[in-house]
């Protein structure tokens, strides 16, 4: 008797099904003007915050007038689709980097820490990266 002599199948079936693991992106030639240590560092820590670091496409990579890395990011939604770009600012002086909200995230906070972040994010984008 071979007991689970159908797992081996089964489990190579899957673990050729899976995804593959992914590296976040730049979608463009934009990161050269930040070069390639700023880019890696931008990435990281805008990834941190991110469900799904891996899947996320970054465009438009540029310096701020006030130090800041500004640019888009292209992130998944719960589905796996992607939702379009959307800004960002990331300061790494300061180890802040954050998606600039929407108008219903402002609108429904989850908690005034939480507003007070996305308050932070949008002065900074302001001060950074609009013309």
């Amino acid at each position: 008797m071979m007991p689970h002599r159908w797992i081996a199948p089964i489990l190579a079936a899957a673990l050729l099904a899976a995804p593959t693991a992914r590296a976040q992106t730049v979608a463009d030639e934009s990161a050269v003007a930040l070069g390639p240590e700023a880019t890696q560092a931008v990435l990281a820590l805008l990834g941190k915050g991110l469900k799904s670091p891996e899947t996320a496409r970054y465009g438009r990579l540029r310096p701020g007038r006030a130090g800041a890395v500004c640019g888009e990011v292209d992130t998944t939604n719960r589905m796996g689709q992607h939702v379009g770009p959307r800004g960002f600012v990331a300061d790494l002086g300061a180890g802040f980097a954050a998606i600039v909200p929407d108008g219903a995230e402002l609108r429904n906070p989850a908690s005034p820490a939480h507003y007070a972040a996305m308050q932070r994010t949008l002065a900074l984008f302001s001060a950074n990266c609009t013309a």
